[in-house]
């Protein structure tokens, strides 16, 4: 798994509406907080996102995207993010090669923590944020390492 300090690598997926989205796209613009969540509309992944989604002028006013990855399809990603109103992008890693290249664990095809990454406008990954069943504390702790 990558570790504060690594490059992050570069993503290219789809998001919940079909179009491509390319973390290098951000680099020198913003930070990101990627957060990998197991599957979408589940009891603690929706209280994650939802968690983002209520924090998410904070993250926006320190110039950080926030960007949330399953395995999910598209289908499933749209459906999430209009059912919770979540104001920001969802992307489809279906072929779990996003899961791969950040070193994100799986288990019965789906990932097996929720974990997220802070990643800076030079795209260094500055933290780390483990938790099975934590979801607030995620976002809590992403603020604190933007700031």
């Amino acid at each position: 798994m990558l570790t504060p300090g690594n490059q992050a690598p570069e993503l290219v997926l789809s998001d919940q509406h079909g179009k491509r989205f390319r973390l290098s796209d951000l680099r020198g613009h913003k930070s990101v907080v990627l957060f990998f969540y197991p599957k979408a509309d589940t009891t603690v992944c929706t209280m994650q996102a939802c968690s983002f989604r209520d924090h998410f002028e904070e993250f926006a006013a320190i110039g950080t995207e926030v960007v949330g990855i399953s395995t999910d399809d598209q289908d499933s990603q749209f459906r999430f993010a209009k059912k919770w109103k979540l104001p920001f992008t969802l992307l489809c890693d279906t072929d779990e090669v996003a899961a791969h290249a950040f070193g994100v664990s799986k288990w019965l095809g789906i990932i097996k923590n929720r974990i997220t990454f802070v990643i800076d406008r030079s795209g260094i990954v500055r933290a780390v944020i483990e938790g099975r069943f934590r979801s607030e504390g995620h976002v809590r702790e992403a603020l604190q390492a933007l700031r």
